[in-house]
């Protein structure tokens, strides 16, 4: 990892920064807020992946299973169904079903009626989670995406670590409740702000004007979904075997690991140049090398903490990856298909089989079955590992992971080439062109021979219907403009 030549912490507040606090608005400050705390209850009080069966919690760990696959294939039937103009309205309703659901589950011990509430509950978060997803993706800028998905595992972990210390006795089930009940009333008050106008459509819907997402985008979604399943599902179950066998304290290093994971991912995009690429080989190879640990820990008990430590990390850094990357794709084009493809893999073939798969694993109680599931999981992550060149290509990441170090999606200019129908390299030529480069010094920028550059000038001009360098200054004076 190497950073910037004279990096400074001054540079944090840059404007052209993406972890500048100057990007964040004011207007935008409630769609923040509900993502970082509703969030944070979500995933602290009402899902799997946090149910250590050594604390005492909310829900328990079967309703939490309960809850957390109902949400799940709630927010893919919602993501299929949903319209961006309805998300004011929808995240109303779905708040309030919520709300009444907890009120059932708090007021009624009787087991079949906590089930019928917990499964409202579940349906309804699902309504919310794709509510609030519209603001996040098209409204919220690249700085304000960022802070939302950092923000909140932040506080995920920081929660969770309460939860989990002293062996998970600092409150009782009720309480516990209690507690959750109180932090999602706060986090859902944020409803009221919202503003039905801030989702705007950046682009018309017919594809001359809509920017074409390019397939190999999806591949995206491949590697989000085998996190879910290899990180938060085996990883989880594995953890949850560990903590049972060691004690708590695992878990307890798993979520300091996780804040060690939210200060690299910020770190990462605040000092160096294509964060995505490292973020990436960060996540898989902490995880696996964390599995790796765990299959040691019969022979040395101390790797129950490196264990957890590069788990939690890994696991934390995936999922703020896995968010962020989300909003930039689906805001620079535009895309709810993108977002159905994300929540439907992600969501329903990731998480519902990876709470699955780590619940057999958790009810195993076999050391050869962690074992095997160590080394099985580890040789995958390596597996993709080995693979991860292919998101790394220059024609892949000189296009959309630019813009997520970018304060902002940059949109508008790269419409004004794409409209014409130029390939992505004569859009590479033209920019520069603009920016006054002669072609020579072009050719040595891409590291291409003079005659190519020369071949993509002309069929860059014969698209447009010009014939020299002033024409294309005059046709694209928005773009010097900007």
């Amino acid at each position: 990892m190497s950073f910037p030549v004279g990096f400074q912490v001054s540079n944090l507040f840059d404007n052209d920064n993406v972890v500048s606090p100057k990007g964040l608005k004011k207007q935008n400050l409630p769609y923040i807020f509900i993502w970082i705390i509703y969030y944070a209850w979500v995933i602290a009080f009402a899902t799997w992946w946090t149910a250590s069966p050594l604390t005492e919690n909310a829900f328990g760990s079967q309703i939490r299973s309960l809850l957390h696959a109902v949400n799940l294939l709630s927010s893919a039937v919602f993501m299929i169904m949903m319209k961006k103009e309805w998300f004011v309205k929808m995240a109303r309703i779905g708040a309030v079903l919520i709300l009444t659901g907890m009120t059932i589950f708090l007021a009624v011990p009787s087991a079949p009626v906590q089930v019928a509430a917990a499964i409202i509950i579940g349906i309804s978060l699902g309504c919310v989670n794709i509510s609030i997803l519209m603001p996040f993706v098209f409204t919220l800028n690249n700085t304000e995406k960022l802070y939302a998905v950092v923000g909140t595992n932040l506080l995920i972990c920081l929660i969770s670590l309460f939860q989990n210390a002293n062996d998970g006795n600092h409150l009782h089930n009720r309480q516990d409740l209690i507690l959750s009940f109180v932090v999602l009333i706060i986090a859902l008050s944020a409803v009221v702000f919202f503003k039905k106008n801030s989702v705007t459509i950046n682009f018309n819907e017919d594809k001359t004007t809509t920017p074409q997402i390019p397939r190999r985008i999806y591949l995206t979604l491949v590697f989000n979904c085998a996190f879910a399943v290899l990180g938060k599902g085996i990883g989880t179950g594995i953890l949850n075997i560990t903590a049972e066998n060691v004690g708590n304290s695992v878990v307890v290093w798993y979520y300091i690991g996780g804040i060690l994971g939210c200060l690299i991912y910020f770190v990462l995009y605040a000092f160096t140049s294509k964060p995505f690429i490292l973020i990436g080989n960060i996540t898989f190879a902490f995880i696996a090398m964390g599995l790796l640990c765990n299959a040691f820990i019969a022979q040395a008990p101390s790797m129950a903490i490196l264990f957890a430590l590069l788990l939690g990390a890994g696991n934390t850094t995936g999922m703020i990856n896995m968010y962020y990357i989300i909003g930039v794709v689906g805001k620079k084009y535009s895309s709810i298909r993108y977002l159905k493809w994300s929540i439907v893999l992600i969501g329903v073939c990731g998480g519902v089989s990876g709470i699955a798969v780590g619940n057999i694993i958790q009810n195993a109680h076999a050391a050869s079955v962690v074992l095997i599931a160590s080394i099985i999981t580890a040789f995958a992550m390596m597996i993709f590992m080995i693979l991860s060149p292919i998101l790394t290509q220059e024609q892949y990441y000189s296009d959309w992971a630019k813009d997520s170090e970018m304060p902002e999606i940059d949109n508008d200019q790269l419409y004004l080439f794409r409209k014409y129908q130029l390939s992505k390299r004569e859009i590479e030529v033209c920019k520069l062109l603009l920016q006054g480069y002669t072609l020579r010094q072009i050719a040595a920028m891409l590291s291409l021979s003079y005659s190519t550059v020369n071949t993509y000038c002309t069929g860059s001009y014969r698209k447009l219907n010009i014939n020299s360098r002033t024409e294309l200054m005059v046709l694209f004076k928005d773009f010097i403009a900007k």
